[in-house]
């Protein structure tokens, strides 16, 4: 009879490890294929519906909350931008814990519990929507759940891929994790565009019954991490805060050791502040205002921007491994600082979805790249860790673009206050190009030169 892989891994390596400490969770595998061929073929797409699941409901999110708080509930933009505040702060709280928690528990019960968690909050708008008293103070608490799940989630999903890859390769598949990135990424897209689209029907059906569903896609997910093989778990330096405060110091210590992966954190924190921020709050009220389209207007929006994101991962994915990924980052990233300002006059609506088009191409070269590199320059042992800070860069940064946004767009209108994301992603960008390695940065180091497109 079998054993479990987390009890090969043990036996192989003489210790417990995290799921995504590659060898021996690896070898396990290996040994578990005779008996369990079945398994490690339906994981990576498990772990694509498990993305999907995530993300469609995430895709909703989207359009319903803002929608909920622009047209439904009126509020100002400072309002706003306070609501998405608190939707992106729980990240900063709790994302590196946890970090810590995705290496101490098993993966997959992690990802159950979270699916399961994250269905709840709508529900209860749902309820509150039915009998029509819904409040400002409700899609507060709304926003801080759902964000504090998330920020638990970000790092449990995306440190599992590694050992998912590993485990696919055993059975002789030539999959590199660039092309695991790429696949999930994809997924990721394709759902979100799919929330999006559901989303963008909120004024032509009860707003109850669309959170209803969203809570519905987003714990299909707990059906899809069945399938995940079961991972090891990492011996911390013990219990309580002071130990958990340690593991956080490691992985915070390997980040500010490598260069580029110190680069890629203070990239993001810059997306997060400037791009992310102006996506939460200026683009709905641009969309309300400007012009005057309700949630169907935000869909169009969003579909176009995550459509673009769509199309330029699906590009990249023909590469198994790109050399100079870096240069290709800060190009695209700088074309995108640029074009917005086009949004400082009034652009015909054509112009402005072209934009937001190419903005969301931009997106998906930034995403794909920036996590791909992170994960392949991580230290293994410390790679939920290191995913948790990089995505403490991304989304921490949110609530602050967040809330600046909204204030000053009160006080210079839709308009003008295209000029600080845009004069606030060039700094980052100057800051990256003459005071890190990350244009010189050649990818070839991590491993093998595979700059070509997949068979």
């Amino acid at each position: 009879m079998s054993k479990p892989l987390d009890k090969l891994d043990e036996e192989i390596t003489g210790s417990t490890h995290s799921p995504v400490t590659g060898i021996g969770s690896a070898i396990g595998a290996g040994e578990a294929i005779v008996d369990h061929p079945g398994r490690v073929l339906i994981e990576l797409p498990a772990y694509l519906f498990v993305q999907i699941a995530w993300f469609c409901a995430f895709g909703m999110q989207m359009v319903v909350f803002p929608y909920l708080l622009k047209n439904v509930l009126h509020e100002s933009g400072t309002l706003l931008g306070v609501a998405q505040m608190a939707l992106a702060a729980p990240s900063v709280v709790f994302i590196l814990i946890g970090g810590v928690v995705a290496e101490r528990a098993e993966g997959r019960v992690l990802l159950m519990i979270f699916h399961l968690l994250a269905a709840l909050p709508a529900i209860g708008l749902a309820i509150a929507m039915h009998y029509d008293g819904l409040t400002y103070w409700m899609m507060l608490i709304y926003a801080v759940a759902m964000g504090t799940v998330g920020a638990f989630m970000m790092p449990a999903r995306d440190s599992i891929l590694n050992s998912v890859i590993d485990r696919r390769r055993t059975t002789g598949s030539g999959i590199t994790l660039q092309q695991g990135v790429a696949f999930a990424t994809l997924a990721q897209f394709a759902a979100q565009i799919g929330g999006l689209w559901l989303g963008g029907v909120a004024t032509a059906m009860n707003a109850w019954t669309l959170l209803g569903l969203q809570a519905a896609i987003v714990g299909s997910g707990v059906i899809a991490a069945v399938f995940l093989a079961r991972g090891g778990m990492t011996e911390g330096r013990g219990r309580g805060i002071k130990a958990v405060l340690h593991d956080i110091g490691d992985g915070v210590n390997a980040v500010k050791a490598d260069p580029i992966l110190l680069a890629m954190v203070t990239s993001m924190f810059g997306v997060g502040v400037f791009v992310i921020g102006a996506f939460l709050v200026i683009l709905p009220i641009v969309n309300a205002d400007i012009y005057h389209y309700n949630s169907g207007g935000l869909r169009n929006i969003f579909i176009t921007f995550w459509a673009g994101a769509f199309c330029s991962s699906l590009a990249l994915s023909r590469f198994k491994k790109l050399r100079r990924p870096g240069r290709l980052l800060l190009t695209v990233q700088f074309i995108g600082a640029v074009a917005i300002l086009i949004l400082i006059n009034s652009a015909p609506y054509w112009l402005f979805l072209t934009l937001v088009y190419g903005w969301g191409l931009a997106a998906g070269v930034t995403i794909m790249t920036s996590r791909g590199i992170v994960q392949e320059a991580a230290p293994l042992e410390l790679l939920a860790r290191v995913l948790s800070i990089y995505q403490l860069g991304f989304m921490g940064g949110a609530p602050i673009g967040a809330a600046l946004l909204g204030v000053i767009i009160d006080h210079a209108g839709p308009n003008m206050v295209i000029l600080v994301p845009s004069f606030g992603m060039l700094a980052i960008l100057g800051y990256l190009f003459f005071f890190t390695p990350i244009w010189r940065f050649d990818a070839h180091t991590l491993g093998p030169p595979l700059d070509e497109p997949a068979k």
